[in-house]
């Protein structure tokens, strides 16, 4: 098998990362090295690893930019293995997770990103809900219009490092504390299957996600991931990849006119504006951002 690193990024979350990091080093010794990129104001989450020191897989590092893309970037320039997998601060991983993800990419030499399902522990959902992402059989993604039946989330990832360093990393204008708050992990998805590579799915592994969301929260996160999403759907139209522009009229009909199209329907209050507006603000804003060419990234 191929080498392996494992990357955490983390921004102000102690404690779940305490047991993220608990999670992917316990039990058993495997092979690989756990980098966590800490963009942190203090240094709460330096002291809370503290019991972790003695094990010599886990390396910290303190990073002082912000935005979740550039800590991805700065990972993959640091990891040493071929093969990196990714979680968030906020998961929890089963025994044995990081090298179940590099077996499956070393199955599968033609994908250069592999997702997992992301699994929700209990919660009440009459007060919120929890990201998730669940399939019940592997998938390949060989084109962008494959795309539209979803994507994975960072929350479960491998990348082929080298590969994703080819195509330029991850969009630092994407992701959590950057310009477009989100989609960091669409958005490599579907420049690695422009570039010529696949993306797989696997079913047979999960990451548990203690993300809970309110509802009031969700809309807001709603609002931040559809502009995100337009602004990555018109980012490679705007470079001159037409093929994005079917796959956009997808996204935007299918998953955020329809839904309260079909509400009026069924006689019921339309929900779900939040999709259209964050959808059509994005792409405005996307379309008028330079983009670079070869990396299909937006030019800072």
């Amino acid at each position: 098998m191929a080498t392996v690193s494992a990357l955490v990024c983390t921004r102000g979350r102690p404690d779940s990362l305490l047991r993220a990091v608990r999670s992917l080093l316990s039990p058993g010794r495997e092979p690989f090295e756990l980098i966590v990129i800490d963009q942190s104001a203090d240094d709460a989450s330096q002291r809370a690893l503290a019991e972790m020191r003695d094990d010599a897989r886990l390396r910290y590092v303190r990073f002082a930019r912000v935005g979740k893309g550039a800590a991805l970037n700065h990972g993959l320039r640091l990891a040493t293995g071929d093969i990196v997998v990714c979680t968030d601060d906020d998961c929890e991983a089963p025994p044995g997770w990081v090298m179940a993800m590099a077996a499956a990419m070393d199955a599968q030499p033609a994908a250069a990103i592999v997702f997992c399902n992301v699994t929700a522990p209990p919660y009440d959902r009459a007060a919120g809900y929890v990201p998730a992402y669940e399939r019940s059989t592997d998938r390949t993604l060989r084109s962008v219009l494959d795309a539209r039946h979803g994507l994975g989330l960072g929350a479960g990832m491998a990348l082929r490092r080298e590969a994703v360093l080819a195509f330029g990393g991850f969009d630092e204008t994407l992701g959590p504390g950057s310009r477009f708050r989100s989609g960091d992990d669409w958005d490599i998805s579907l420049r690695a299957l422009l570039r010529g590579w696949n993306v797989y799915d696997t079913a047979g592994t999960a990451v548990l996600h203690h993300g809970f969301r309110t509802m009031s929260e969700g809309r807001e996160h709603a609002l931040r991931d559809w502009i995100a999403i337009g602004a990555l759907c018109a980012k490679p139209i705007r470079a001159g990849n037409f093929s994005v522009a079917i796959l956009a009229l997808w996204i935007f009909s299918v998953q955020a006119l329809w839904p309260p199209f079909r509400d009026v329907l069924r006689l019921r209050r339309p929900s779900g504006y939040s999709r259209i507006a964050g959808f059509l603000k994005g792409f405005v804003e996307g379309a008028q951002t330079p983009v670079d060419g070869a990396t299909l990234t937006f030019r800072p």
